[in-house]
């Protein structure tokens, strides 16, 4: 049974090509309403099938105009009378919107020989619910083997065509996973000075659940993974779990490009890094935003920078025993296996912009990379403009410090700026400009969270969110086929929600004013 859904999209510039993508782009509504009636999640087909009416909306700012697709049963929860009505009061106007240049009528009819005419579609509506139990009832258990054989999916290597790819054609191939909610320190810009409220252990992914999710994403074109928190060495059995996912991606990519990193906050990773490397560990960024005792327990509220310089240190033994150089690339030309992260905040460590260049050479004989971050807003961080230094002003005070950049290339999807210092040529000096020039148009990155939600933009709000943990423990199918099957229309659904850029915000004001994400600690960065 198929039904038109005419609702309103806020779109900034829609052309009349991209309404006839649009009109003709209905695979995807037919994956939403699939993929939530085979999941056993909170979530009722209703509100799903509203969310789904904001899923094409190539940019989030005003003004308005419209948006047709049609969906595919099942369908039965929803109120079909009153969409039936508020079909029959769109259709005729949206001949007068000036986008298009022809008969909405005739689009549809073009589009889809199948659909129904306007004037039989509320009674095709009121049919719905019967043809369909009369379609179950009559099902016979030869046909049932049959789909149970077969993907429900088309798993194509056509990234165009993957469910990792969003409705901007944007492919997703980096899965970073938070391990823990937990930390041992207490970031001014991630958490408030009391913490935060933590899941309990039971509510939290095990190693299992993971490598379930790791595989079906390399399955789908993942060549990349990245261990968050919380802090990731927190969590038990680590090495193991890093050696399984290296495994998989090993055994699912032909290619080279093969990653899992982990982000830490470096505290106790001089005890770990060696066993972690052995096991498969590719690269390692460690956060740290001062080289002052002081300022180090100002902004963390604990103790612990000689601990973090030391794992700095560790990490560059580690790699340079196990691949023979700490950079990548053809003779270790590359950029470092080893970076550093530092969150750049006015009048607090602005002033050590020139200090991280030079102990990136001089103590570390430049085999680190450095990276500034633009400070961004999350929940319960106390975000202001009023001490937000943008990748401008980080860039005019290196260079007024004394050492001159010049500009290097970035890689692809790259989230960060590279430059370097000349007379240091062997130091990489990124930035990471999330606020002031966003990269949003490459992204290609998907979220897991601690608790096993997909989070497909880091400032997208709570309410986006889907637990693939509720799918995979209330699974009404015993058959690892149909719940591979389950998990990939929910992420496919998820990842065509993805907004263009900063969540819908549009700005970091916006995204502080919200207040409708989560702690980072409780994200995973």
């Amino acid at each position: 049974m198929v039904l038109l859904l005419a609702t309103r999209c806020v779109q900034r510039r829609t052309t009349p090509n991209a309404y006839q993508k649009l009109i003709t782009s209905s695979n995807s509504y037919r994956l939403i309403a699939s993929s939530h009636h085979n999941a056993s999640d909170k979530y009722t087909e209703t509100r799903l099938l509203s969310h789904a009416s904001s899923m094409y909306n190539c940019n989030e700012t005003a003004p308005s105009s419209t948006l047709i697709g049609h969906f595919s049963s099942p369908l039965s929860l929803y109120r079909k009378q009153q969409f039936s009505t508020a079909v029959a009061r769109d259709y005729d106007s949206l001949e007068d919107v000036g986008y298009v240049q022809q008969p909405i009528s005739k689009l549809i009819h073009e589009n889809n020989d199948r659909m129904p005419r306007l004037q039989a579609l509320r009674e095709q509506l009121r049919d719905e619910k019967r043809q369909q139990q009369q379609h179950h009832q009559h099902q016979s258990n030869d046909v049932k083997v049959a789909e149970s054989t077969k993907p429900m999916i088309d798993y194509s290597t056509d990234m165009d065509n993957s469910i990792l790819t969003d409705t901007h054609g944007r492919h997703h191939n980096y899965l970073r996973i938070s391990l823990s909610e937990r930390c041992n320190l207490r970031c001014q810009y991630c958490m408030p000075p009391e913490g935060v409220p933590l899941s309990p252990t039971s509510n939290l992914l095990t190693n299992d659940e993971i490598m379930r999710l790791v595989t079906l994403f390399v399955k789908n074109g993942v060549d990349k993974v990245r261990l968050t928190g919380g802090e990731p060495l927190l969590r038990k059995d680590l090495v193991p779990l890093v050696h399984s996912i290296s495994e998989e991606l090993k055994k699912s990519n032909a290619t080279s490009s093969n990653l899992v990193g982990i982000t830490t906050n470096g505290i106790s990773l001089s005890r770990h890094v060696h066993d972690l490397v052995d096991a498969g560990l590719t690269g390692v960024n460690i956060s740290l935003d001062t080289l002052s005792s002081d300022r180090f327990q100002e902004i963390t509220r604990r103790k612990g920078l000689d601990k973090v310089m030391r794992a700095i240190g560790d990490s560059i033994s580690a790699f340079q025993n196990r691949y023979g150089h700490v950079r990548t690339g053809p003779n270790g030309t590359g950029g470092s296996r080893v970076k550093i992260n530092c969150v750049v905040m006015k009048n607090f460590n602005d002033d050590e912009l020139v200090d991280f260049v030079n102990m990136a050479t001089d103590t570390f004989g430049g085999d680190v990379d450095i990276r500034f971050i633009e400070w961004m807003p999350f929940n319960d961080n106390a975000w202001s403009r009023s001490r937000f230094v943008s990748y401008q002003d980080m860039v005019d005070k290196i260079t007024n410090g004394g050492l001159p950049l010049e500009r290097i290339i970035d890689g692809p999807n790259d989230t960060t700026k590279w430059w370097q210092v000349p007379q240091k040529d062997s130091t990489r000096i990124g930035f990471i400009t999330s606020m002031s020039e966003h990269f949003c148009s490459t992204c290609n990155r998907l979220r897991i969270t601690a608790d096993g939600k997909i989070k497909t933009c880091l400032f997208g709000s709570n309410e986006k969110e889907v637990s693939l943990k509720d799918i995979m423990r209330q699974s009404s199918s015993d058959d690892p086929r149909q719940q591979e099957d389950d998990l990939s229309r929910v992420i496919h659904a998820a990842v065509q929600r993805k907004t263009f850029a900063l969540g819908g915000h549009g700005s970091a004001d916006n995204i502080a004013k919200a207040a409708d994400n989560r702690p980072m600690t409780l994200i995973g960065g």
